[in-house]
């Protein structure tokens, strides 16, 4: 495979991520991006080089992560699961280690190994900045924000009942600015959400 096809980025752990953007920014890094919720989540680059930073309650336990960008995540997805399927007799989708199933329309999926560590494979391209990191602007419905939330909750973190909770407050609260669309949708990801839980 073309070296150049995937990008390999660690996520470090940290116990807030102001404090240590700040540090960084002191070493003459630049912050390009910062996420205070649902979780807190920051990077750093510097001459073309980024670390990214995620809080981790109680950090010194040890959690580990990487990000995998890559051409083809569906590709990759299915090859990942071929080699397993073929080393292990089975595709494992829950405990530990496990391969997260791919959802139409998504562009990531993670592994986690049997120490823990989760890695995250990601789609390159813009279609994963719109869907991931645009859930503040006002022009969002708070059905909307609540979607991109979930998805950040259930694709990053892996977390199924809190991307639940977050889609049925916002279902019980919806106003009638919502689209017929967007209901839809959100029902979508919320019947995915409670089969992942089940």
């Amino acid at each position: 495979m073309n070296q150049k096809d995937w990008t390999t980025v660690p996520v470090l752990p940290c116990k807030a991520i102001g404090e240590t953007l700040l540090f960084w920014e002191n070493l003459g890094f630049t912050i390009t991006y910062r996420q205070d919720r649902p979780y807190q989540y920051g990077v750093v680059e510097r001459n073309g080089h980024q670390l990214h930073f995620v809080r981790v309650k109680g950090a010194e336990t040890g959690y580990a992560g990487c990000l995998i960008m890559v051409d083809d995540v569906k590709k990759v997805h299915s090859d990942f699961c071929e080699a397993l399927r073929t080393r292990l007799g089975r595709v494992p989708n829950t405990g530990v280690p496990r391969i997260s199933r791919m959802r139409p329309g998504q562009s990531r999926f993670t592994i986690t190994d049997v120490s823990e560590n989760s890695v995250i494979v990601i789609q390159m391209g813009e279609k994963d900045q719109v869907e991931y990191e645009d859930a503040d602007p006002a022009t969002l419905t708070p059905l909307q924000k609540a979607m991109s939330l979930a998805l950040r909750l259930r694709d990053f973190k892996e977390d199924y009942p809190a991307a639940l909770k977050v889609l049925d407050t916002a279902i019980g609260k919806m106003g009638d600015g919502e689209t017929e669309a967007d209901q839809a949708k959100a029902e979508g990801i919320r019947d995915s959400l409670i089969n992942l839980i089940d």
